[in-house]
């Protein structure tokens, strides 16, 4: 297993490098295990998420805070020097997502307990001390590579989360922050100054992987053509084009035509929060959005099946009929078609167009 600590990196890089690794590598490559820690603060939104959704976009660009939305799913996220991030890279391996974590995860929770911090891991994807979360993990295809990742929550700033997240109201911002307070700790909450170097900490967690998946673990560094790629993938990573994706048709003012309303739908699920938008027009669905902080498998299986729903329109009184038959035929792991019946059942109106408002 080739281990690579960048230490403290430009943001964009922060989030690059581990993308770029996975793309590259080939099935028969040895395992990576890559960490960085990024030299501010940034946001990441998840790859099936509507950022306008999740974030307070104003406030994260009057405060130069940089926005990227990442290939793997799960929510958005605040990042920032306080934490070291880590990337375990799984050339040509295949696994449900719901088996990777349950197989990986005991090696960050045995980490932390080196630490003196007794962890465990509580499923999906958390890690936590009691009923506090220490840190999620998340999980994607790349490439031809599994990707494995998570974070060393040495401190948190719980105020700028608040910040950067788009609540209702100030009354809403505390209440979360008391949230994050009361369901959210950190290294040094749990040890106070004998909180590890980033260093000391990746020494511990390689050796955890090295003792888990019996691969040897030896300091390496990129190759050129991975550094290529981490450029590459830094820029995209952060292109508004790219982070504000799939959400112009949606966007309040632009006009669609007259009858048309516009609805949202969400339900939470063991595998995250589903989010679904969809025009209506006389009884007949035109299009359909779907994202959320999910964690599914193939990492592209929502943009399928909403293309696969999107083939033509429907009635609306066809909703059950029209989703499992999309779900025949574009199935995706992690998210049942009863899931997206549900949300359409919890849809509240955005918008209802009327002649000559909307321009």
């Amino acid at each position: 297993m080739r281990v690579i600590h960048l230490g403290s990196v430009a943001i964009p890089r922060s989030l690059s490098v581990f993308h770029a690794v996975a793309q590259l590598a080939q099935p028969t490559d040895e395992m990576v295990l890559i960490s960085s820690v990024p030299q501010g603060p940034f946001v990441s939104v998840g790859y099936h998420q509507w950022a306008d959704r999740e974030l307070n976009v104003p406030y994260c660009l009057e405060h130069h805070i940089p926005i990227a939305r990442r290939l793997v799913g799960g929510g958005a996220v605040l990042l920032d020097s306080h934490q070291t991030f880590w990337h375990l890279i799984m050339p040509g391996a295949h696994a449900a997502i719901r088996d990777l974590y349950t197989a990986l995860l005991p090696a960050p929770v045995a980490a932390y307990r080196r630490f003196g911090i007794h962890a465990e891991a509580r499923p999906l994807n958390d890690i936590v001390i009691g009923n506090k979360k220490i840190g999620g993990t998340g999980a994607a295809t790349i490439g031809q590579s599994m990707v494995f990742v998570g974070s060393w929550m040495f401190d948190f700033d719980r105020q700028l989360m608040a910040r950067v997240l788009n609540v209702p109201s100030e009354k809403f911002r505390d209440k979360t922050i008391q949230s994050l307070r009361d369901y959210m700790t950190t290294m040094a909450d749990q040890i106070g100054s004998d909180v590890p170097t980033s260093e000391e900490a990746m020494a511990v967690l390689a050796e955890e992987f090295d003792r888990l998946l019996e691969s040897p673990a030896h300091q390496d560094v990129l190759t050129q053509e991975e550094e290529e790629a981490s450029d590459r993938f830094a820029r995209q990573l952060f292109d508004p084009q790219f982070v504000f994706q799939n959400q112009g048709w949606t966007t309040p003012g632009q006009k669609i035509r007259d009858g048309v309303y516009l609805y949202e739908g969400l339900y939470k699920t063991d595998t995250g929060l589903i989010r679904m938008i969809w025009l209506e027009a006389d009884g007949i669905v035109e299009n359909i959005w779907l994202g959320g902080d999910l964690l599914v498998d193939p990492p592209d299986g929502l943009e399928r099946l909403a293309q696969e729903l999107n083939r033509e329109p429907f009635p609306v009184t066809e909703w059950p009929q029209h989703l499992a038959a999309g779900f025949s035929r574009c199935p995706v792991d992690g998210m049942l078609p009863e899931s997206l019946l549900q949300a359409y059942h919890h849809k509240v109106s955005l918008i209802k167009s009327v002649s000559g408002s909307l321009k």
